[in-house]
């Protein structure tokens, strides 16, 4: 398992590379790269958990997954879902242009 700092700064990158106020190359492509963010902090976050559960898991890595970790995945799923819907009203704006 890689240091806590190693992997904040990780979560720091995802957090950064988001902007909701820019589409991508693709109308969804913003959802697309806040729903793999989501699956990589899921994926780290169980591992840190599996850690914990063994026993090994320092204070850091601990404090990492519930002070940064957690909120950081729930903000995520808020953009995921605002992104979606941003999606469902352009189709909507399209239908209601034809």
């Amino acid at each position: 398992m890689r240091s806590w700092q190693e992997i904040a700064t990780e979560v720091n990158s995802y957090i950064e590379d988001i902007n909701v106020w820019e589409d991508g190359e693709r109308i969804w492509s913003n959802y697309q790269k806040v729903t793999g963010y989501i699956l990589r902090l899921q994926e780290i976050r169980n591992d840190i958990a599996l850690l914990e559960i063994e026993g090994v898991a320092d204070a850091q890595l601990k404090k990492l997954r519930t002070l940064v970790i957690d909120p950081t995945i729930e903000r995520l799923e808020k953009v995921a879902s605002y992104e979606s819907r941003k999606l469902t009203a352009l189709q909507m704006e399209q239908d209601l242009q034809r």
